[in-house]
């Protein structure tokens, strides 16, 4: 039997699986639903409130998202005991993601729709070392809306952006051939460059992008084979690279003859997204010489666990990173794909997500403001230079004390005291400024405490 609960949803605003997930929150947290209880069966409820069965399919889904409750097949949905809750509520701001709000219901939804074609199913069950045909089409046409121009038989897709990494570096590098990286950067590049035997050269960066003074010295001196970039929003330190920067970087790639390898996974607000140093070779080079290969994925505009990859290579190039990618699996899952053309297509893609961020990101610019921190914020990202002789390693102990998550720049092999907030890990709003008023008197307090080397 199901707990006899029927909230009053008057003071509750917005859509109104969002009342009803709000109200279920609040009889939570005073104990008018108990731990270990069980919710309503949802017909029960739909009928006593008047709504779809649905609106309270998606009800349970956002509780359960937010780690309310957790749900047991064939059974129902449970109230969390209190200490279950806790832990889903630490705050992980290291992470980059989204936040999680609907796209529960949007792959719910997308998964059903597939389940209820087994003709479509069965085709997708086969082996297929190609990619399918409509899939590239599908994903071309997005693209397109998105303000990338490129064609269909241009996309390879993998498993995830670090796969497309390691297959671009396996098929256009060797064993101890020389790779250009920003010096601050992701660290998966390192990961797969040492495992291939690569050597990598760091490129100092500035406000605008890399140190171009420095990048032409080392074209000469070094000689690499690829340089690795992540010019629409540099992951930490959310710089942006300048449209006569990237003009010089594809220039002197030309000269040198010089692969270049743009990663384009971080996201970006529409306002701050800027079209590709990909656009700029394919509407500037002849076709035998265009050098920009594209990876980025579905990950950080969705969810991590979606793993949809794709890159966008120039014919030349095309052979040797299909060999690539078949080399660490024999074809990429036609499934996967399936369902990431199917929620690309959906128009509530990205949901009200857009807006959250940017609410989001100016309260964290205003306490960057307040505690007066060097800062620059980019989509998801912060990255904030902490004041002496406060260092980032203290904040980042002091705060994972308190169950918050945050990355130290020595992570990305920066030692000038920076911190990366990534804002996306925490799905609801009022957990969210909470944790973030935590983190801003966490650095007061730290700021105000006499530090001494005995």
């Amino acid at each position: 039997m199901g707990t006899i609960w029927t909230p009053s949803l008057v003071r509750y605003s917005g859509a109104k699986y969002k009342q009803i997930a709000s109200a279920a929150e609040d009889a939570i947290s005073s104990g008018e639903l108990l731990p270990n209880s069980k919710l309503p069966p949802q017909r029960q409820l739909a009928d006593n409130l008047s709504v779809t069965i649905g609106t309270i399919t998606r009800a349970y889904a956002l509780l359960e998202q937010r780690g309310y409750v957790y749900a047991k097949v064939g059974a129902g949905t449970f109230v969390k005991a209190s200490q279950s809750m806790t832990n889903s509520q630490r705050g992980n701001f290291s992470t980059c993601q989204q936040p999680l709000t609907d796209q529960i219901n949007l792959l719910s939804d997308a998964m059903s729709e597939l389940a209820k074609s087994p003709l479509r199913l069965t085709q997708l069950m086969e082996y297929h070392a190609e990619p399918l045909n409509e899939h590239k089409l599908t994903f071309s046409q997005w693209l397109v809306r998105r303000g990338i121009e490129q064609k269909p038989e241009q996309i390879v897709f993998s498993h995830g952006a670090q796969q497309g990494i390691f297959a671009v570096l396996n098929a256009m590098l060797k064993s101890g051939d020389t790779l250009f990286c920003e010096s601050n950067c992701y660290p998966g590049i390192h990961v797969a460059a040492e495992q291939l035997g690569i050597k990598i050269i760091p490129i100092s960066l500035t406000d605008d992008g890399l140190d171009l003074s420095e990048l032409a010295e080392k074209l000469s001196l070094y000689k690499p084979t690829a340089l690795y970039l992540t010019p629409n929003n540099q992951n930490p330190t959310c710089i942006q690279y300048s449209h006569a920067q990237r003009q010089s970087i594809l220039k002197l790639a030309q000269i040198h003859q010089v692969v270049i390898i743009e990663d384009d996974v971080n996201y970006c607000l529409p306002s701050e997204w800027c079209s590709p140093l990909w656009s700029l070779d394919q509407a500037s080079t002849a076709i035998e010489k265009q050098s920009v290969i594209y990876i980025s994925s579905l990950s950080k505009l969705f969810c991590g666990g979606l793993r949809q990859g794709f890159l966008l290579v120039p014919q030349r190039f095309m052979r040797k990173i299909k060999q690539a990618i078949y080399s660490q699996c024999w074809m990429v899952s036609p499934i996967n794909t399936e369902l990431a053309c199917i929620l690309i297509e959906n128009k509530a893609f990205m949901g009200e997500r857009e807006q959250q961020i940017a609410a989001r990101q100016q309260q964290c610019i205003a306490m960057g403001q307040r505690l007066g921190l060097k800062q620059n914020w980019r989509g998801l990202n912060g990255w904030l230079q902490l004041k002496l002789p406060l260092k980032s390693h203290h904040v980042v102990t002091a705060l994972a004390q308190q169950g918050i998550l945050i990355r130290n720049g020595d992570d990305f092999n920066n030692h000038d005291n920076h911190i990366r907030l990534s804002i996306g890990g925490c799905g609801d709003d009022n957990i969210f400024t909470e944790q973030l008023a935590k983190i801003e008197a966490c650095i007061n307090e730290l700021s105000q405490s006499a530090y001494s080397v005995v």
